[in-house]
């Protein structure tokens, strides 16, 4: 209701601004273009009845006691020049107003009128009055009128159905979000409910599995103890191959499957741990991430120690986030960074931030093996680990990193390069209630 009340407000706005503007153009191109051949005709008048009273002033100047007689020169002075078009008539009148000659048209009202003085020697003897009718330009400012009118009601309709098509394309793109959100959060419910099948349904056959390998093997137990008090004896190459099966073969496949479901188990977990991330609490506070940093570096001593490792602190901020996703984001990068070090020198790793202008970002930089460019983008997904594969782990840090820092509204990326050392860098967005580092680097 409330986004329905909105939309009709927007729509009586946009129609009253619609209306505006086609007034405004409906009123301004007939009263513009009326101006404007107003002021050319009125200048053109003023233009033409100087030039014709130049020329008469040589006539009186050449006769002044007799100008007024010259009727046959005089008339050929009013014509001389003249538009060719009936809508103007000159005449000429002495001082005492008395019509001296002119060159009448029929004039239709309303009519425009300009004077200039005619002189001999200075002074006033007459004046040359030119008249025009405004009809012409009346008749095409009602043309123009009507093509105002025209463009007017044009653009009212434009700027009325523009924005009511702009709301609806609205409403059905936030029907569609609705849709998607909806969508997406049944998928992700059904994320959740597949992990917990498989967490239930999967788990159980490894149980059954692990229970007879345990059955099997208390068997094969039983089976030596046989062997060994005499009752069951095999002769021969039978005896041989007996002892075989039961000494070597048996046991190595009991061993291969008790690996292979406790390698099950450990991939279920993780799935489990992964789908979870989505579903807790986030319980923003401030951190001081210079001594969180510090806290979790603190576990990593002994190995720091092993690799003969330098550790570079810079400036790292005070923000509001996520304490435990934020450990944890560090914690598996730290723990990355030292366990791929290279051990055929001494390690170094550098942790830093820089703060832009809506977020903050950690840069986590190690002079390790370095990560082949093809398998940079391996690194975050789920089960895929780049490199020589002599280090424990099963694949999905990296994932939960990389959950953890879009739950936080970040994102995360890496650079390399083999033999070199890798940047990990992630980005925490700002919170308004950003407290900012010592340096007020971090300061919004």
């Amino acid at each position: 209701m409330h986004d329905d009340s909105n939309n009709t407000n927007l729509i009586r706005i946009t129609t009253r601004i619609a209306a505006t503007v086609a007034a405004a153009v409906t009123l301004t191109m007939p009263l513009g273009y009326f101006a404007i051949s107003y002021q050319y005709m009125v200048g053109s008048l003023e233009t033409a009845s100087e030039a014709t009273a130049d020329n008469i002033s040589k006539v009186i100047s050449a006769n002044p006691e007799l100008w007024r007689y010259e009727t046959v020169r005089l008339d050929e002075l009013l014509v001389h020049r003249q538009p060719t078009s009936r809508a103007e008539a000159r005449r000429i009148v002495d001082m005492q107003g008395n019509l001296v000659a002119e060159s009448a048209n029929s004039l239709t009202p309303p009519i425009v009128k300009r004077s200039y003085p005619l002189k001999d020697a200075g002074a006033d003897v007459g004046k040359i009055e030119i008249y025009r009718s405004l009809n012409p330009i009346l008749l095409r400012t009602g043309l123009v009128s009507f093509l105002g009118f025209v463009l007017g009601m044009t653009v009212f309709i434009t700027l009325r159905v523009l924005p009511k098509r702009a709301i609806n394309e609205l409403k059905r793109t936030e029907e569609k979000l609705h849709r998607y959100a909806r969508e997406l959060k049944e998928s992700n419910e059904d994320l959740k409910n597949f992990a917990y099948i498989v967490s239930h349904d999967l788990r159980a056959p490894l149980v059954n599995i692990k229970g007879f390998a345990g059955e099997l093997s208390a068997g094969l137990k039983e089976l030596e103890v046989i062997k060994e008090s005499g009752v069951c004896r095999f002769e021969g190459n039978d005896g041989e191959r007996v002892d075989k099966i039961l000494g070597t073969e048996v046991p190595e496949a009991l061993d291969f499957i008790n690996s292979s479901v406790n390698r099950m188990d450990a991939l279920i977990n993780s799935i489990l741990k992964l789908s979870r991330l989505g579903h807790r609490e986030l319980k923003p506070e401030p951190i001081d991430v210079k001594e969180l940093v510090a806290i979790i570096l603190k576990t990593l001593t002994h190995q720091l120690e092993q690799r003969n490792a330098e550790v570079v602190v810079g400036a790292l901020p005070e923000l509001v986030a996520d304490r435990t996703s934020l450990e944890q984001i560090m914690g598996n990068l730290l723990d990355n960074a030292v366990k791929y070090f290279d051990p055929q020198r001494p390690g170094r790793l550098e942790i830093c931030a820089e703060s832009g202008v809506d977020e903050v970002v950690f840069h986590l930089r190690d002079n390790g093996r370095g990560i082949s460019r093809d398998d940079i983008q391996k690194v975050f997904e789920i089960f895929r680990r780049a490199g020589k594969q002599d280090v424990q782990g099963d694949g999905m840090g990296l994932a939960y990193v990389k959950t953890l820092v879009r739950r936080l509204g970040g994102r995360i990326w890496c650079k390399s390069e083999l033999g070199i050392g890798t940047t990990f860098s992630f980005s925490i967005p700002k919170s308004d209630r950003l407290l900012g580092n010592e340096r007020g680097d971090f300061a919004l």
